[in-house]
């Protein structure tokens, strides 16, 4: 066993734009099989390409280049790349050729930098007191992300890209963010197969490339008390290789997330999920951490006849998708014709999933009755670990260029309601109409109670939830409610515009239950 094939079975990230030299070592010495992306490594995104080259060389063969680029909430590549609208936001259109079309443009741009495999769709099937998927899903029934799910991994296929299903068995029910800690979803095998499993069964039989695992403890999978389904034989090999007889890839969710580290070291967890039929082991940020759980997997298999035949049948099937990857059409374009290309795809689809709740008639279009308009923004900050830090600046300025005679409040989303009713008492009188913007309200109960006060007795009153929609469903006083599935600024532009009066906007079709 040659340290150089252990070295395939890792996808790691980097720091910096530019990978250090000590990176490229590591590279070079384990002839490492993949990179996966961030925001971090995007500072100029036209340098992306000659970067993933220049670590291409030290592997010394064609690597997977992987990106967490989803849509709405999680997209890396935000300068100098398209806005794509979110998982939720796409099947509130109830158009799945809409998503086939958005993920063969997804697919299109990522090839453009040189990226061949997207860590998406996210087939987990969300409910609402999940803190780490909401939008990132495509609703709330096993039908719907199925559905969506397939034509997300149709589209990305068509692309040249290669598609990953994410997180199996499915993680929308966990409450609790497995960045942070271990989930654990008590449900019995029949609920998980027939609701949990549904869309990953769909995806297998649609061809999927790759599934990712997730972080959560499932009792009725695996005895062993709070051994995550990453490292799990129950699940990996036992659900899916021989159950389900998929005979894609395997890949871990990042082996630094708190659910695997504050049990685990991550070396040894890189051992137990190998074990357990992981095919490729995701680290994404510690250098240290990465060579040690490589070295530590070789001295693995120079003892063992077991694992060393595990890596050679994770081996062909790694071998067996690079060859694939390598028969796909490397286009080239310049990225801002893509942009332009893919601008009215993104903006049909934000139009059609603008959706609304309810609606008082003399709100819309807003201002017409009174004189003033006043927007209450929020400051657009990143809520969990799998989150960028976002760009907030843009909000207050979208609405005021659109609305030029309104003004704009901005507070802390976790402000309590009386820091927020304070920030807006400055503007809000009887002759102001409020649109306010939530951003999860349902979990940060100061907003919920800012709502609550601040529409007392104004049929005017709009509320738009422009992250989840979930903050709409306590707000029975309200009369006009609407969702966005996303902040990004193509969803923002077309909630304006209905609420301008240009544009209409549909009461049906919901992703989630209201």
């Amino acid at each position: 066993m040659h340290k150089k094939q252990i070295g395939e079975l890792f996808v790691v990230g980097y720091h910096g734009e530019a990978p250090s030299y000590d990176f490229l070592s590591f590279v070079e010495e384990w002839g490492i099989g993949g990179v996966i992306v961030f925001a971090r490594n995007l500072e100029n995104p036209e340098n992306l390409r000659k970067n993933l080259k220049i670590i291409e060389e030290a592997s010394g063969k064609e690597i997977f280049t992987a990106i967490d680029q989803e849509g709405g909430l999680v997209l890396r590549i935000l300068n100098n790349g398209s806005l794509f609208p979110s998982a939720m936001g796409i099947s509130a259109t109830g158009d799945l050729q809409l998503c086939e079309d958005i993920y063969f443009a997804i697919g299109n741009e990522m090839q453009n930098f040189g990226l061949n495999f997207n860590l998406a769709p996210v087939l987990d099937i969300n409910h609402k007191d999940n803190p780490g998927i909401g939008a990132r899903s495509f609703g709330e029934t096993p039908e719907t992300v199925a559905n969506f799910g397939v034509r997300a991994i149709k589209g990305l296929k068509k692309s040249g890209v290669m598609s990953c299903a994410k997180h199996f068995p499915g993680k929308g029910h966990a409450q609790v963010d497995s960045h942070l800690t271990l989930p654990i979803i008590p449900y019995p095998v029949d609920r998980l197969e027939s609701f949990e499993l549904f869309p990953f069964i769909k995806a297998i039989e649609s061809g999927v490339d790759a599934i990712m695992t997730s972080h959560v403890f499932f009792p009725a999978f695996e005895p062993c008390a709070n051994l995550p389904a990453t490292l799990s034989k129950n699940v990996l090999t036992n659900l899916i290789r021989n159950k389900y007889n998929y005979e894609g890839l395997i890949i871990t969710d990042d082996l630094e997330m708190g659910a695997i580290t504050e049990r685990y070291g991550i070396a040894n967890a890189s051992e137990l999920a190998f074990d357990a039929g992981a095919d490729l082991l995701l680290i994404c940020h510690t250098l240290t951490e990465q060579r040690l759980a490589a070295e530590n997997l070789y001295k693995k298999a120079q003892n063992s006849k077991e694992t060393s035949n595990r890596v050679i049948a994770s081996l062909q099937r790694i071998e067996k998708m690079r060859t694939m990857i390598g028969t796909f059409p490397k286009t080239s374009f310049r990225q801002t014709e893509l942009i332009d290309k893919h601008r009215d795809l993104i903006e049909t689809v934000s139009e059609k999933s603008i959706k609304f709740l309810r609606y008082e008639k003399s709100a819309i279009p807003a201002g017409k009755e009174k004189k003033h308009l006043l927007f209450v923004l929020p400051m657009i900050s990143a809520l969990v670990k799998v989150e960028e830090e976002h760009e907030s600046a843009g909000l207050a300025k979208l609405c005021s260029d659109f609305f030029t005679h309104s003004k704009q409040v901005i507070y802390n989303p976790t402000w309590s309601s009386k820091e927020i009713i304070n920030s807006v008492s400055v503007f809000n009188n009887s002759e102001t109409q409020i649109i306010f913007f939530s951003y999860n309200s349902h979990i940060f109960r100061g907003q919920s109670e800012a709502i609550k006060t601040l529409s007392e007795g104004r049929d005017d009153f709009i509320l738009a939830a422009i992250r989840n929609p979930y903050d709409l469903l306590e707000q029975q006083q309200v009369r006009t409610l609407a969702a966005t599935f996303g902040f990004r600024t193509p969803a923002i532009l077309a909630l304006l515009r209905v609420l301008a009066g240009e544009k209409s906007f549909s009461c049906d079709g919901w992703p989630i239950r209201v």
